[in-house]
């Protein structure tokens, strides 16, 4: 123990009666140990009060808090309450070093900053848009108890502005700093958050699950042939598949051409009035989008001249007539694109038979798609 040395002579230690002794090594047992509890229970390093969100996303090189973080389920750094119509954003504050609380912190947010981050074009404004106060809520202060280093507060999103159509695309920022510590040094630099929410990302749910070879047969990649026309391996009819009449263009062949889903007129062959290839399946409530491109056409689209429609409809086992389909409040559909295809989003809110596909109506000359396969996507972290 520094600077507690006792010096005993040599000859006088044998000259101390036996209970003098042994209180003479329980006082030097005793302060040694004492001195090595007291040094580890020091204190280290220098405390102060930050947010853990400010440094978790960059580790330092910027104050960025992506939401929502990632797309497994120990990533996601919010809560939906549903009944509520709210999304949690979880935020809190901590301090360095080994010391804890009580302390508490005011809470606010900083518009300053990324209104000026925007202007200054460290945001896109194409993309990124500032939150709006309507939007969210948060605590004025946040307490910290006895014996904790820290805690979190809540950072509270209203799910049905968040879902408005001026939002959908967008990252929204928000800057929520804390600030007036009771108690330790505020870490400036650490003080101020970015939260950088991706809507789509949110609304869509971060994590999607490929379901298509669940539930659909026959989905592609490559598409398989019930039958080819003979004396040749090009054209055929899709197995698992249903397609009218119209469809099969090829000497009552069509919807298949070596291992691709395809509709064509021109070249030789027919027209294709009210062409249609669908599939009726039944799936479990959920959010569900549906690609009849694959992700990317696999040639024939720069040809498609008259619209033509992808298309999902519920409750039914067929598909409606072109004529029905523009302004149907009753399905879902999007037009047929050069790529990027649109994805057609649906939403199911229990066990529903629905069918799916492509209805065209081919009138002028040499056009047509061909798709290596469909993807059917279900999101289940969705709103």
């Amino acid at each position: 123990m520094a600077g507690n040395v006792l010096l005993i002579p040599k000859n006088s230690i044998m000259k101390l009666k036996y209970p003098a002794a042994m209180l003479l090594l329980l006082y030097f047992a005793t302060g040694f140990e004492a001195c090595d509890k007291a040094d580890s229970d020091q204190a280290f390093g220098i405390t102060g009060v930050y947010m853990p969100q400010a440094n978790i996303g960059s580790g330092g090189v910027d104050n960025n808090y992506l939401v929502p973080a990632g797309t497994d389920t120990s990533t996601y750094n919010y809560i939906v309450d549903r009944p509520g119509k709210k999304i949690h954003i979880i935020m809190g504050a901590s301090l360095t070093g080994s010391e804890s609380g009580p302390y508490s912190v005011d809470i606010s947010v900083d518009n300053d900053t990324t209104t000026k981050m925007l202007s200054n074009g460290t945001y896109d404004r194409a993309l990124y848009k500032q939150m709006p106060a309507s939007m969210f809520t948060l605590p004025a202060k946040l307490e910290v108890a006895a014996g904790q280093r820290g805690a979190t507060f809540r950072v509270s999103l209203n799910i049905d502005q968040l879902k408005l159509t001026e939002y959908a695309g967008k990252k929204l920022l928000l800057a929520v700093k804390i600030a007036n510590p009771t108690h330790y040094t505020l870490i400036s630099r650490l003080s101020t958050t970015i939260m950088i929410l991706d809507v789509n990302a949110l609304v869509v749910g971060p994590r999607k699950d490929w379901v298509g070879s669940s539930y659909l047969k026959n989905p592609g990649n490559p598409f398989a042939a019930a039958a080819l026309q003979p004396g040749q391996t090009r054209w055929g009819t899709l197995a698992d598949w249903k397609t009218n009449a119209s469809v099969l263009s090829h000497g009552g062949y069509g919807g298949f051409s070596s291992g691709l889903l395809n509709m064509e007129s021109g070249w030789g062959s027919p027209q294709i009035l009210n062409g249609k290839i669908y599939q009726t399946v039944t799936l479990p409530a959920g959010n569900y989008y549906y690609d009849l491109s694959g992700g990317d056409w696999s040639g024939g689209e720069h040809f498609l001249k008259d619209p033509a429609y992808s298309v999902v409809a519920m409750n039914v086992d067929s598909l409606p007539d072109y004529k029905d389909i523009a302004g149907n409040p009753n399905i879902k559909y999007v037009l047929l694109t050069k790529a990027p295809q649109q994805i057609l989003n649906f939403q199911l809110t229990e066990t529903t038979k629905i069918t799916l596909g492509s209805v065209i109506n081919y009138i002028q000359n040499e056009q047509g798609f061909k798709t290596k396969q469909v993807l059917l996507y279900s999101y289940p972290q969705s709103l």
